[in-house]
């Protein structure tokens, strides 16, 4: 009983530690305001685009795409909020106060549960908070215009979307986290991180399309519409998206726990 009291207090005290750290870090509001910016220039795409919708010819109208802002702005956010999951680790190796930290919480698994508690808070913050700005201007932006050019006719029809896209968010960051972990360099953590999320969902169109579908199904930023099962061309059931997405988890963070258990600190 009293082992698992000083565990459990030791965890408590590292998650404190934790947060305050990922509030004090520059870059944690340098990545917000990234994402801020990039829901800025999503608004504005959308506005133009019903610009243009509503002065269109009613035949023209139907060859409009859904006009979901997410699909533009949330690869961008999970990028953005998941660069503050790999520096949560990163940061310490590149000031080496990873050795005073390991001083103050000597096992390393909790340590790292620590980090990751927090990484996964944050991304879930900051995906809600994004996801809902994106959700908010669209409403009043497309305002009662139809579908298929509106995704969300009713509010309700959002909330999959929006709740996806946060657990999206979350996972992005604690995949950062596991990446930075392995890989110890935030410039090889954010590189890997931009891969994942920007430049393979793009590398995908390029391919054929059985090959296309195929690689762009499992992307993280295509998670989001097989997860909340709306209308999309991939390949994956919410169940099958649900597994992946429990994948990259459970593999990032594995293969960070394991190098992090095993490697030297310096």
């Amino acid at each position: 009983m009293t082992a698992v009291r000083i565990s459990s207090g030791t965890f408590r005290d590292a998650v404190a530690a934790e947060l305050m750290k990922v509030r004090t870090l520059r870059s944690t509001w340098a990545f917000l305001t990234g994402g801020v910016l990039v829901t800025a220039l999503g608004a504005t795409i959308l506005f133009l685009m019903v610009q243009s919708y509503d002065a269109a010819v009613p035949a023209d109208r139907a060859n409009f795409e859904t006009a979901d802002p997410t699909v533009v702005t949330m690869p961008f956010v999970m990028f953005f909020v998941g660069a503050i999951g790999a520096m949560l680790i990163t940061s310490e190796y590149t000031t080496r106060s990873i050795g005073p930290s390991l001083l103050a919480v000597p096992q390393r698994r909790v340590l790292l549960g620590a980090k990751a508690a927090v990484a996964g808070l944050t991304g879930l913050g900051g995906g809600a908070f994004f996801a809902l700005a994106a959700f908010a201007v669209a409403r009043l932006t497309l305002g009662s215009r139809p579908q298929p050019f509106n995704p969300w006719p009713q509010w309700t029809d959002a909330v999959p979307t929006v709740l996806c896209a946060t657990l999206l968010a979350g996972v992005t960051c604690l995949v950062a986290l596991g990446l930075g972990t392995l890989l110890r360099s935030t410039a090889a953590a954010l590189t890997t991180l931009g891969a994942l999320v920007l430049v393979m969902p793009i590398f995908a169109h390029f391919l054929p399309v059985v090959w296309q579908l195929r690689l762009a199904s499992v992307l993280l930023p295509n998670l989001t519409p097989q997860l909340a099962g709306s209308d999309h061309p991939y390949l994956l059931s919410p169940g099958g998206a649900a597994a992946v997405t429990a994948g990259y988890v459970l593999l990032a963070l594995g293969a960070g726990a394991l190098s992090f258990r095993r490697r030297d600190a310096a």
